[in-house]
């Protein structure tokens, strides 16, 4: 069937969907989302996605439009229903249609949950970048995947504009996050990624990386690094659940990375095998 649209109990072919023009979504951006891949009707790394869909609903104080089950009972039949054999999955729900005022509507105002799924080719899992910096001027809730995402739509299109794949966020010389990824470097042997805080989001990929560095005996430190320390890294790693997790070659027109090839390697291919085996 193609690209599918979910709202509210509403399924049909995503063009033909609407949403009313007072969901607090529209006009507020007042709610959270989440993403991953889907290959062969399987949803990728879903449980963690779900987690972190709650956690963010709690931080927002939304009610949840319905438990866990049934939501994955939701998602499941939206991609059945799109029939599609790789796809990215996409849910949000916003704090529900009511007259636009800021303080939250009555607790009779239920939430709107809403679903997207789109046709995608699995991208590859060796995928490499070129970026640029940019000044991080990102509220301090980075940590909630938030429906508010103008700053990070508009770095990403400042390095469009410029030929570029994507912008990192230095908020006061210390490197955050990518515009939509979390950022880590390899240097020595050892993988540097910042603290988890209200500052980056808990990326589902940068999990999965740190577990596969426990895995294959790769230490991890999670503290800050400064912005020079990407160009001086041997390697330095961009992770999303759209884009696994991928080198960058290229940093405001500089060239990084290459210095520890074949570590890089391990990690991407043993995140590949775990993608393949989860949606087999």
């Amino acid at each position: 069937m193609g690209a599918i649209g979910y709202y509210n109990g509403k399924i049909g072919a995503l063009e033909s969907m609407t949403v009313p023009m007072l969901d607090r979504a529209n006009y507020f951006g007042d709610g959270c989302y989440e993403a991953c891949l889907v290959q062969n009707g399987k949803a990728f790394a879903l449980r963690e996605h779900l987690e972190r869909f709650e956690r963010s609903l709690s931080l927002l104080e939304i009610e949840p439009p319905c438990n866990r089950d049934e939501l994955r009972a939701v998602l499941d039949r939206c991609v059945e229903a799109s029939n599609e054999s790789s796809a990215v999955l996409y849910w949000q729900c916003s704090r529900g249609t009511a007259d636009r005022k800021h303080g939250f509507p009555a607790p009779s105002v239920r939430p709107n949950l809403c679903v997207m799924v789109t046709p995608k080719s699995i991208p590859p899992f060796d995928g490499t970048m070129r970026l640029m910096t940019t000044e991080d001027n990102r509220f301090s809730m980075c940590h909630v995947k938030t429906l508010n995402l103008l700053p990070n739509v508009l770095a990403n299109q400042h390095a469009a504009s410029r030929g570029l794949d994507g912008a990192i966020f230095v908020r006061n010389g210390v490197v955050t996050e990518g515009t939509h990824s979390n950022v880590s470097i390899l240097k020595g042997g050892v993988l540097y990624t910042h603290p988890l805080d209200e500052h980056i989001l808990a990326g589902v990929t940068r999990k999965r990386l740190l577990a596969l560095c426990d895995r294959l005996g790769i230490r991890v430190c999670e503290e800050s690094f400064l912005k020079n320390a990407l160009y001086d890294a041997d390697e330095v790693l961009i992770t999303s659940s759209t884009m696994h997790i991928r080198s960058a070659v290229e940093i405001d027109g500089t060239a990084v990375g290459g210095g520890a090839k074949e570590l890089l390697c391990r990690l991407q291919s043993a995140y590949r095998t775990e993608f393949s085996k989860e949606t087999k």
